[in-house]
Parts: C-alpha cells; structure tokens; sequence
C-alpha cells in the first residue's frame, strides 16, 4: 500500500510538471507525506496539502489550515468528487508509534486508497 502512495505521488510529479513553468509550484511538490494531525498542525499557514484517492486519481489541494485539519478529524467524511464516494478518516494505533497514525478511505475505492500529502516539512518523517 505504500508503494501506490508513493507511485501517485510521482504521478503527480510527473503530471504537473508543465505547470510549474507556467504558474510556479504546483501538486508536483506534494511529495512529503502526511500521517497525523499532529504533522498537518506543523505547517506553516499557506503551505499547500493534496487528498488523493489513489484508485479513482482524484486529487484535491487545500491551503487553508482549519480545511486541512478536517481532513484529519476522525469519523469524518468528505465527498469524492471522481468516483462520487466519501473520504472518510480513521486513527489506528501501531505499537510503539506516538501519535495515532491516520487512514482515509474512499466509500467505493476501497481501504487505504486514500492519503494526503504536502510540499512542506514537517517533523518526526
């Protein structure tokens, strides 16, 4: 499953690279990716996150900090524009890892098909 995070992650590098020529940074540098809310509350404001459901290729980026947050507020949902599903969050813990880690869910893709990702630093990745 990390691996298809990764591969659409470069997709998105790839993608978008003609439109860094024409209007600057774009979803080709949201190659760091985000696991806790904890991560997402250390941006810096501005900083641009994506949500993408990796199955249905549907990408939405967000700068406003109280949006990205809701991506990180569990039992959420949130609509999928491509396959017309919900993105829903969940928290699961894993032995010896502080703080719970973070998993979306697209409603028709499927498990894990989703994940969020950004171009800022954040600390503990």
């Amino acid at each position: 499953m990390i691996t298809t995070r990764k591969l659409t992650c470069i997709a998105l590098v790839i993608g978008a690279s003609a439109l860094q020529a024409l209007a600057g940074p774009g979803p080709q540098s949201l190659n760091t990716p985000l696991n806790t809310r904890e991560q997402a509350s250390a941006l810096k404001p501005g900083t641009p996150v994506a949500m993408s459901c990796a199955k249905c290729k549907t990408v939405m980026i967000n700068t406003d900090r109280k949006g990205i947050l809701a991506w990180f507020t569990p039992k959420t949902k949130h609509a999928c524009p491509g396959c017309g599903g919900y993105l829903k969050v969940d928290t699961y813990a894993v032995k010896g890892i502080r703080p719970a880690q973070y998993m979306h869910t697209c409603t028709k893709c499927g498990a894990n098909s989703a994940f969020c990702c950004t171009s800022g630093h954040t600390e503990g990745m």
